[in-house]
């Protein structure tokens, strides 16, 4: 029903036949179009007229006036497609800035991440079914980036500038209702889902959405916590790489990701005041009523390295507050499983290193 081309920094969707479009990424709104364009920005993409930016691309590409134009800076020969029986989805993605109920700071609307999203119905709706169609595609969006992990202060729902296209042809005559319990609105909003978590999925993404910190940033904090206490005689460069080497193997194993996940969930729910008997106000302050993160610490600990785990994971949970290190800022439950993916880690060095195990 569709077809791509890529022409320079622009992605093409053209359909078969004009098609009335609703849009967050035209000022009407609601449009007739057989085509639609995302434009590639550079990352520091400033423009004091938005709109006539647009057209001046669509003068370039020698499209009418009524062509939605979508932005990103995210790169568009990675978009990603799917199509069915009842229709389907383009995607290009980035997720640079995330955003949520209760971040910190708001943005001004820009393209340095943006989650673009252009489904398409072959099958005839009403007005009131394509506004519905819109609500299923921004529920699938929001859904997909909780998946994701996307990290901002609280549970997010994609970045500051995603824009939505859906597409069907309008009768009197149509279908009124496209939510997810309709079986067209279902089979699309499973592709939404299926595309979206499949953009970046590597394992320091995964690791930087769910404890905020990068790889080579928890080793950089393991090798100050080890210089505290480091072996004679062995050069710094060997012990960062084996440090690097065993968390990069550590974080290959889906039961350590199983506690990693659930910290960064109990986190959300605690900042989004939907955890059970415990207050928002008592979760900010670390409240000593509750165990359970250090028991899942010292659980994670044990699996890794046993009882020296264990013990080595509070020498660096000891460590962390009083050096003020980066990771000791993170929620309840996030440092606490850092503490422990370091703590574990050193174990297992300092027992090769010192006893060549």
């Amino acid at each position: 029903m569709v077809k791509v081309i890529i022409e320079n920094n622009n992605l093409i969707l053209e359909f078969d036949e004009l098609m009335d479009i609703m849009t967050t990424a035209h000022k009407n709104a609601i449009i007739k179009s057989k085509t639609i364009v995302i434009n590639q920005v550079e990352k520091n993409f400033k423009v004091r007229n938005v709109e006539k930016y647009k057209n001046d691309i669509l003068i370039k590409l020698n499209q009418d006036s009524n062509v939605p134009v979508f932005l990103t800076a995210a790169d568009i020969t990675k978009y990603k497609t799917k199509e069915n029986e009842y229709g389907g989805a383009l995607i290009t993605a980035g997720f640079e800035i995330p955003n949520c109920i209760y971040q910190e700071e708001t943005f001004d609307v820009d393209c340095i991440g943006t989650i673009n999203i252009i489904s398409w119905l072959n099958i005839k709706l009403t007005l009131s079914g394509l506004l519905d169609f819109f609500r299923t595609v921004t529920e699938a969006k929001c859904i997909s980036s909780s998946d994701l992990l996307l990290r901002c202060k609280s549970r997010s729902s994609g970045t500051s500038s995603d824009a939505i296209g859906v597409a069907a042809k309008i009768s009197n005559n149509g279908i009124m209702y496209s939510g997810m319990a309709t079986k067209h609105g279902n089979s699309i909003a499973r592709i939404i889902h299926e595309l979206l978590i499949s953009f970046d999925k590597d394992t320091n993404t995964m690791l930087k959405r769910s404890l905020g910190l990068s790889l080579s940033e928890i080793v950089d904090e393991a090798m100050f916590i080890y210089n505290k206490a480091p072996v004679p005689n062995i050069d710094g460069k060997q012990v960062y790489n084996m440090i690097y080497k065993e968390l990069e193997n550590e974080l290959k194993d889906p039961n350590v990701w199983s506690y990693i996940i659930a910290a960064r969930e109990l986190d959300l729910r605690g900042e989004s005041n939907t955890f059970p008997f415990l207050s928002k106000e008592e979760y900010e302050r670390d409240s000593k009523m509750i165990i359970s993160d250090e028991a899942l610490a010292s659980s994670l600990s044990i699996y890794l390295s046993g009882f020296k785990g264990l013990t080595s994971t509070y020498w660096v949970d000891t460590i962390k507050d009083k050096e003020n290190l980066k990771f000791s800022k993170l929620p309840m439950f996030e440092d606490d499983i850092v503490s422990a993916l370091i703590g574990s880690t050193l174990s297992r060095i300092y027992d090769h290193l010192l006893r060549g195990k």
